[in-house]
């Protein structure tokens, strides 16, 4: 929490023309208060632009970090009122009032908001839809049946399965690939199956399904698993607006982990015994 609180802080700090040097330091030492300070010196000087917004929303999102709900429902609510129907700031207001809901115990109510989110929005962008879906996932999903998709996880039936979500132009996803291939080594043949789905960012899908399966064979080693689908349902059920993606579901089809971000082996691997168990 502390590294992802100070790249915001960094990241807000930047949108003031000239930071002076103490107020850098302040920020990369944890001052909440002066990103705040420096994003209203923003504002002041150049008005609600487009730096002001992505500043506001890194704000919302580092108020909700540490917990600081009130503050997190006030910047909030300035971020859903100076943002555009499903843009980055938009999803980022909806996100951090569901976070706020779920923090004081209305879990019911975060979902809810999410899901009439999701049906206002039904035909936004991709990346905008799984946004939203991502923080319904992380609420929500685990301990809830898996959703199929195309078909896969029905043909995989009364075995654990590990969704990797990736994308091939990912840096984080290639720098996942030597222990996930580490992983697919070791629990493929202790009956785990393992299926990677992605999907076309690009206009020209051919090019980019040469790109895929060319990702695959080099970075991945050619991995012999279940299938490397390119399923767009995937990654808008699984919410995958950060790649790589885990989900881990038991043998009965649960999901028992979900995790929107990258994992050490040491991590995967404890997920993956929990429902070998």
């Amino acid at each position: 929490m502390a590294f992802r609180l100070v790249a915001f802080l960094l990241f807000t700090a930047s949108l003031h023309a000239q930071p002076a040097r103490a107020e850098r330091l302040k920020l990369s030492a944890g001052d909440f208060y002066s990103a705040e300070s420096i994003l209203e010196a923003h504002r002041l000087e150049k008005g609600e632009d487009a730096e002001y917004k992505e500043g506001l929303a890194w704000v919302a999102r580092g108020a909700a970090l540490l917990g600081e709900w009130d503050v997190a429902a006030t910047h909030a609510a300035k971020l859903r009122a100076v943002s555009e129907p499903a843009s980055y700031g938009h999803a980022t207001a909806i996100e951090v009032e569901a976070q706020i809901l779920a923090a004081r115990g209305k879990k019911k109510e975060a979902l809810r908001l999410l899901e009439t989110e999701l049906e206002k929005n039904a035909t936004a962008p991709v990346g905008f839809r799984s946004r939203i879906q991502k923080r319904w996932n992380q609420i929500g999903l685990v301990g809830r049946a898996a959703p199929d998709f195309d078909g896969t996880l029905a043909k995989l039936k009364g075995k654990p399965v590990v969704l990797f979500l990736w994308a091939e132009w990912c840096g984080d996803c290639k720098s996942q690939a030597p222990a996930f291939v580490n992983i697919v080594n070791k629990y493929g043949p202790r009956g785990v199956a393992f299926v990677a789905p992605t999907r076309f960012y690009e206009k020209d899908a051919a090019a980019e399904q040469r790109k895929i399966d060319e990702q695959w064979r080099t970075t991945y080693k050619d991995l012999k698993i279940a299938g490397v689908p390119v399923s767009e349902p995937a990654m808008i059920t699984y919410g995958v607006s950060a790649t790589p993606t885990f989900v881990v579901i038991d043998k009965k089809g649960i999901v028992r982990f979900y995790a929107p971000t990258r994992l050490t082996e040491q991590r995967l691997a404890s997920e993956i015994e929990k429902v070998l168990r």
